[in-house]
């Protein structure tokens, strides 16, 4: 029989075994607009993951600069060759003070295969890329590697969207793993460039609209008016202390956590779930 000092330890790394098996849940993948503002993920003691941000740098930019990753760029800068890798299908990007504050300007690309596509061809991708970069037909593309993702056949080169994980393109490769898609060399997150494209709105603090999910890039932005209230949900007890860190900020209104937001278009409903921002979901079934 073991001696109690010898139990009591095994029986504490047990403990210790077990609970570290239980906070090793993995958490949910921050919320694009944080992530690309460059927020700060805070977790509160309590918590096993991420309950709030914060994002300091969206009060203190300046207006006659733009940024992007971490960057700031001066007036008629382009992006680095990192930075605009991360935005390819918005090619040659330069900041521009035609709008306050200033905002990046693009070009527009058209990809050959989005016109008279051949069906009988594969187009295939190298990483990163946003067009094709060559094209197999006829005999040469039967001989091709073949992939599966949910169900489909994709030949080696093509792009993949798995439905898992609506964030992500992934590209067939020759010996490609589709069990996992997060940390898989051939997949990637989707960059949505929300300092790129909506820069102004994040500046008079609209707030993004995500479809059906949080989990990928806004479809639209909702910004703040006057006609704007607060339905008071997550804090039912009026004499319930207020945790400042935990309410969002939309215009002038402050909403506790689970508060949401008035809205005229039934399909869509704005929540304070993750401060300092409210962010909206627009209903699939609508």
């Amino acid at each position: 029989m073991l001696p109690k000092a010898i139990l009591a330890t095994v029986l504490l790394c047990s403990a210790v075994v077990l609970c570290n098996a239980q906070n090793t849940d993995s958490c949910p993948p921050p919320l694009k607009h944080y992530s690309e503002l460059g927020c700060k993920p805070i977790q509160d003691e309590g918590h096993k993951c991420p309950n709030r941000y914060e994002c300091p740098t969206l009060t203190d930019r300046d207006g006659g600069k733009c940024y992007f990753n971490g960057n700031v760029y001066d007036i008629a800068s382009s992006l680095s060759k990192a930075d605009q890798e991360l935005v390819s299908c918005s090619p040659a990007c330069h900041c521009n003070n035609r709008t306050t504050p200033a905002s990046f300007v693009c070009a527009q690309i058209d990809c050959p295969e989005f016109f008279g596509r051949d069906e009988s061809c594969v187009y295939q991708y190298t990483s990163g890329d946003c067009c094709s970069s060559s094209k197999v037909c006829g005999e040469e593309a039967e001989k091709l590697d073949v992939c599966y993702m949910d169900g489909e056949q994709y030949k080696e080169g093509q792009k993949m969207y798995p439905k898992d994980e609506s964030c992500y393109s992934c590209r067939c490769q020759k010996g490609f793993d589709n069990s996992t898609i997060v940390g898989n060399p051939n997949c990637q997150e989707f960059t949505c460039g929300i300092e790129i494209h909506n820069s102004d709105s994040v500046m008079e603090g609209c707030i993004p609209v995500y479809f059906g999910t949080d989990r990928c890039c806004p479809i639209s932005w909702r910004c703040p008016g006057d006609n704007d209230t607060v339905i008071v949900e997550g804090r039912l007890d009026v004499d319930e202390p207020v945790d400042p860190k935990m309410q969002c900020t939309f215009g002038e209104l402050k909403l506790n956590f689970g508060d949401s937001l008035s809205s005229d278009d039934k399909c869509v409903s704005c929540k304070c779930t993750v401060p300092p921002m409210p962010h909206c979901i627009q209903n699939r079934d609508c």
